[in-house]
């Protein structure tokens, strides 16, 4: 931890110019979903005056770290790996049973790619940018469910490969010589295919399988540091 506050503190004290210039280095590590929700629900029917209540939490995190290099002014090539992590719980009854439930769930994901991104103009103290990028991850994970009669169930997860590739686009501020700050919008297409393990606590357990297909917009905010290249120190 000392080492890359260390880092963090050298990069901010650099003095000279060139943060995208070729033979530049660049790293850094974005937050993409954050998230923590805590729910109540109750539901009622025209046709039944049984009243249906739920309550539940959910927390997920995804975090981006990055390299590339500058193999011309302004344009970088490098990669990146996404991990991320979401688990939610939630409780469930109903005025006509005594009868609760409880169903759990985690899903934790691992994902790895290339990406190009090109900075526009020549301003120091910040630039916006356009990047693609494509990923191939695996996600795990499972969910439990019981009721307090001791039924239940547990289904785990059992990734066959998951997919994406897009397109980013962004601007970065230069809050020091070779610190930036950014903010990206993308748009992203991605496929994956999923076995699935039933298990019932009591009856026979099987297996399915599902293809899923998706498109969808991720929203980022992240710390780059460019290291210059041994002709800018020079």
């Amino acid at each position: 931890m000392k080492k890359i506050i260390l880092f963090f503190i050298l990069a901010f004290g650099l003095t000279v110019y060139g943060q995208t210039e070729k033979g530049s280095m660049m790293v850094g590590v974005s937050f993409g979903s954050l998230s923590f929700t805590d729910s109540n629900s109750d539901t009622t029917y025209s046709n039944t005056p049984t009243e249906y209540s739920s309550e539940g939490n959910s927390f997920s995190i995804s975090i981006n770290p990055n390299v590339a290099w500058f193999v011309k002014d302004n344009l970088a090539i490098g990669g990146g790996i996404s991990l991320s992590y979401y688990a939610s719980k939630s409780d469930s009854s109903n005025t006509s049973s005594t009868t609760t439930s409880e169903s759990k769930s985690t899903q934790p994901s691992f994902y790895i790619g290339p990406f190009a991104r090109y900075y526009f103009g020549k301003s120091t103290s910040g630039k916006p940018f356009a990047q693609l990028n494509a990923q191939y991850g695996v996600y795990g994970g499972k969910s439990e469910s019981s009721t307090s009669t001791g039924s239940g169930s547990q289904t785990t997860t059992k990734p066959k490969g998951d997919y994406n590739f897009g397109a980013t686009f962004g601007y970065e501020y230069f809050i020091s010589k070779y610190v930036g700050l950014y903010a990206s919008l993308g748009l992203n297409y991605g496929k994956s295919k999923t076995e699935y393990e039933y298990e019932p606590t009591t009856g026979t357990g099987y297996n399915y399988t599902s293809t899923y297909s998706r498109i969808y917009v991720p929203v980022n905010f992240g710390l780059q540091v460019h290291l210059p290249s041994k002709k800018a120190k020079e």
